[in-house]
């Protein structure tokens, strides 16, 4: 979309290729985390003030690397996730959605995908949970949907 033009719609943007979820992007901020803890810890030593500066670049310090430790690679994406959600359910699947949540106080990366039976009129559906690192089926519940 040309920034000259007013004619030009939101929706008027080329198509870009779709980006994979990468809680990596977390590491970045632990960066940033460090270097902050830097400049109070420099600070500190300048001014003499070091109790409550040294506080603050310890609590920047264990921000960080919390950053740091939670900041996971997604080995699989949504689609891989849908097509292995898709072999573990015990009917043939016609159509999934995937959503991504998160796991225990280092957030591991989960798939939470939802598949129905194939067909006009789903008479199947389940939930499978996939792990976001291995790929390995780690739930699933399967109902039968009651059709009116």
């Amino acid at each position: 979309m040309a920034d000259d033009d007013p004619t030009a719609g939101p929706h008027d943007d080329p198509i870009v290729p779709y980006r994979r979820l990468d809680t990596a992007k977390r590491r970045q901020a632990g960066v940033v985390y460090v270097v902050m803890a830097g400049v109070a810890g420099g600070l500190a030593t300048l001014s003499g003030v070091t109790a409550l500066w040294l506080t603050a670049a310890a609590l920047l310090l264990a921000i960080a690397a919390y950053q740091f430790l939670a900041g996971w690679r997604i080995q699989v994406s949504d689609m891989e996730a849908i097509e292995r959600a898709g072999a573990a359910a015990s009917f043939s699947f016609g159509h999934g959605s995937a959503t991504l949540g998160f796991r225990g106080p280092l957030a591991k990366p989960v798939w939470q995908v939802l598949v129905f039976a194939d067909g006009p009129t789903p008479d199947h559906q389940a939930l499978v949970t996939i792990d976001g690192l291995s790929g390995d089926v780690t739930g699933i519940y399967e109902e039968t949907v009651e059709l009116p």
